[in-house]
């Protein structure tokens, strides 16, 4: 395998971190599989996530701060990915 370096700012880590932990993987794992994942993510841009937050965050009617709404979308969106990943890995090597 080789070795690719990418710098995040701390905060950034720290989000991955906790969204690594939530997901039960390492958070190169994370990185790699939010890198590899095509075709879970390619109708969600950034724009499209923000929007996605602030419509959650709404419906919710302040019920749960944003930065809980942001972790919680965060990780399932993070779930499925891996799933996906999980269940194209299975299929290529059936």
């Amino acid at each position: 395998m080789k070795e690719i370096k990418v710098a995040f700012h701390e905060a950034d880590l720290a989000v991955l971190d906790q969204q690594s932990k939530l997901a039960g993987i390492s958070r190169s794992e994370l990185i790699r599989g939010r890198a590899l994942v095509a075709n879970c993510d390619h109708a969600l841009s950034v724009s499209a996530y923000h929007r996605l937050i602030s419509d959650a965050t709404a419906y919710l009617r302040g019920d749960m701060p944003r930065q809980m709404v942001e972790l919680l979308t965060a990780f399932v969106i993070t779930w499925i990915a891996s799933k996906s990943q999980s269940n194209n890995d299975q299929s290529l090597t059936a």
